[in-house]
C-alpha cells in the first residue's frame, strides 16, 4: 500500500514539474535577435510539413489574417511632441548591410565594412557588438566578458573579433586607454626609432608622460638625438583616432552615432502619435498547411483511420500552431517593451539626447508589464531598438543609470577650450547647473571609465 502511495505521489510529483512546451518555445524564440530567427524559422519549415511560408503561394492574406497578428501601439502625443513631430526630417534612410561597406561617412561604417570582410557570418553580432562601444575618439568602452556574456558567445569569439577590430583602419581604434592606443598604432613598426618607441611605451609609460628623458637614455642606453626621435615618433601619432571620422561632414562632431545593426524596435512619430513597429519575420507570413488541416478535420471523430496518420496530424498541425503562437508573443511582448520605452523615456526615444535618460531598471519594466524579470531580459539582450532621430541604440542604453552623466560629461569636454581645459571640479559644477549634482571625485570616476584623459593631458596648448 505504501509502495503505491509512493509511486503515485512520484507520478503527481513527475506531472507537477513537466514544462508547458509552448513556453519553452515562446522563451526561446523571445531571446533570439531577427537573424537567429530567420534561422529558426528555416529549419522549422524544413522540419515541419504542416507549417509554410505564405510567401511561397499565390494566396493573398486576408484581413482577418493580418489583423490578428498585427496590432501596433499607438500613443497619442502631447502638444510638445506634434512640435517635436514637426522638426522631424521626412525621411530616415533605411540602413543596409551593402549601404555601410560602401559608406565611410562615419567611423563606425567604416569599421564594420572592414569586419565584414574580415569575419565569419557567425561572428557579425559581436562585430556590430564590438563597434557599437567604440566612442567617438576610438576608444572601446565594454570589456571582452561583456561582448561574449551580450551576445552569448564564448571568450575566445570575443577575443577574436577585437583582435580583427583592432587590426582595423584608422590605427589605434578599439584600444582601451592612450597607453594602448599609441602602442596600436606601431604594431608594424618598420624603423629602429619606432620600435624602440613601442617598446618605451610598453615599459616606461610613467617617465614618458612625465618627459623624464635623462631616465630613458640610462635605461636604453641611448643618446638624447635618440631619444628625442623616438620622442618626435610618439608625438606624431594619434592619440584619438576617431575625430578625424567625427569632423569629416560639416566639421564639427556628431554627438549622435548610428550604429551598424538592424533594430528589434523601430519607433516613429506620426502625426497621429508614436508608431511601434517590429521589423523581420512576422507569423502573417507563416500558416498551417490547408491540406494537413482539412485532413485533420476529416478524420476527427473516425474510429477507422490509421494511428500513425492521426499521430501525424496531430503531431506537426500542433507544432504549427505552437510556433505560430510563439512567433505572435514574441512581436506582441517586443511591442509592449517598445511603449514602455515611450512611456517612460521619451524624451531620449524624441532626441536622442543622453540627458534625458531616466533611471529604469529590468525589474521595474517587468512590473509594470506583469511578467517576470527574466522576460524583460530575454526580450532586451543583444538587441537594438531604433529611436525617433533614427539612431539605433542598444536595449542596454535604457538600463544604465551611469550612462547619463557619462554622456553628459562627454559632451562637456567636447566643447571645452583645448587651451584650458576643464578640471573635474568646473564639470561638477557644470552638471549641476544642469540639475545633476555628482560630487568631483565621482567626476573623475566616471571620466576615467570612459577612458577620457584628466586636464592637465588633455591641455594642447
Amino acid at each position: 500500500m505504501r509502495q503505491g502511495l509512493r509511486q503515485s505521489a512520484k507520478a503527481r510529483l513527475n506531472t507537477t514539474q513537466r514544462v508547458d512546451p509552448k513556453i519553452v518555445l515562446g522563451s526561446q524564440l523571445l531571446q533570439m535577435s531577427g537573424m537567429e530567427l530567420e534561422q529558426a524559422i528555416s529549419s522549422e519549415l524544413l522540419e515541419n510539413p504542416a507549417l509554410e511560408r505564405i510567401d511561397d503561394f499565390e494566396d493573398p492574406l486576408t484581413i482577418d489574417e493580418i489583423l490578428k497578428s498585427v496590432a501596433p501601439d499607438e500613443l497619442k502625443p502631447a502638444g510638445a511632441d506634434r512640435e517635436a513631430m514637426r522638426s522631424l526630417p521626412n525621411d530616415t534612410p533605411d540602413l543596409d548591410w551593402l549601404d555601410l561597406t560602401a559608406s565611410s561617412d562615419s567611423l563606425w561604417d567604416h569599421l564594420i565594412a572592414q569586419l565584414k570582410v574580415r569575419l565569419d557570418e557567425s561572428l557579425w553580432d559581436l562585430a556590430t557588438y564590438f563597434v557599437g562601444s567604440i566612442n567617438e575618439r576610438g576608444y572601446l568602452t565594454c570589456t571582452v566578458e561583456d561582448a561574449a556574456l551580450d551576445c552569448g558567445a564564448s571568450l575566445e569569439q570575443a577575443d577574436e573579433v577585437l583582435e580583427a577590430l583592432r587590426s582595423c583602419e584608422p590605427a589605434g581604434v578599439g584600444a582601451e586607454d592612450l597607453r594602448e592606443c599609441l602602442i596600436l598604432q606601431l604594431r608594424n613598426a618598420t624603423t629602429d626609432a619606432e620600435r624602440l618607441a613601442r617598446i618605451i611605451l610598453r615599459r616606461s609609460w610613467e617617465e614618458l608622460v612625465a618627459r623624464d628623458r635623462r631616465t630613458i637614455c640610462r635605461v636604453y642606453e641611448v643618446t638624447e638625438e635618440i631619444a628625442d626621435e623616438v620622442f618626435d615618433v610618439i608625438l606624431g601619432l594619434n592619440p584619438f583616432p576617431g575625430e578625424a571620422y567625427s569632423h569629416q561632414s560639416g566639421g564639427h562632431t556628431n554627438r549622435h552615432k548610428t550604429l551598424p545593426a538592424q533594430p528589434d524596435i523601430i519607433i516613429s512619430l506620426e502625426e497621429s502619435g508614436y508608431l511601434i513597429e517590429i521589423p523581420g519575420p512576422s507569423p502573417i507570413h507563416l500558416r498551417v498547411n490547408p491540406a494537413y488541416q482539412k485532413r485533420r478535420k476529416e478524420i476527427t471523430g473516425k474510429r477507422d483511420t490509421d494511428p500513425a496518420e492521426r499521430r501525424h496530424l496531430d503531431e506537426f498541425v500542433d507544432r504549427a500552431n505552437r510556433f505560430l503562437d510563439a512567433l505572435t508573443q514574441r512581436r506582441q511582448q517586443l511591442a509592449r517593451i517598445g511603449k514602455h520605452l515611450v512611456e517612460q523615456q521619451g524624451g531620449f526615444v524624441r532626441t536622442g539626447e543622453y540627458r534625458f535618460l531616466v533611471p529604469l531598471t529590468r525589474s521595474q519594466v517587468a512590473k509594470s508589464l506583469g511578467v517576470h524579470e527574466s522576460t524583460i531580459s530575454r526580450a532586451t539582450a543583444g538587441k537594438f531598438v531604433q529611436i525617433v532621430n533614427g539612431d539605433v541604440v542598444a536595449f542596454e542604453t535604457f538600463f544604465k543609470p551611469a550612462l547619463r552623466i557619462q554622456k553628459m560629461i562627454e559632451e562637456i569636454l567636447e566643447s571645452e577650450n583645448p587651451n584650458s581645459p576643464l578640471s573635474d571640479e568646473r564639470i561638477a559644477q557644470m552638471l549641476a547647473e544642469k540639475g545633476v549634482s555628482v560630487a568631483r571625485r565621482t567626476v573623475n570616476k566616471y571620466r576615467d571609465r570612459t577612458k577620457l584623459l584628466s586636464s592637465r593631458l588633455r591641455k594642447t596648448g
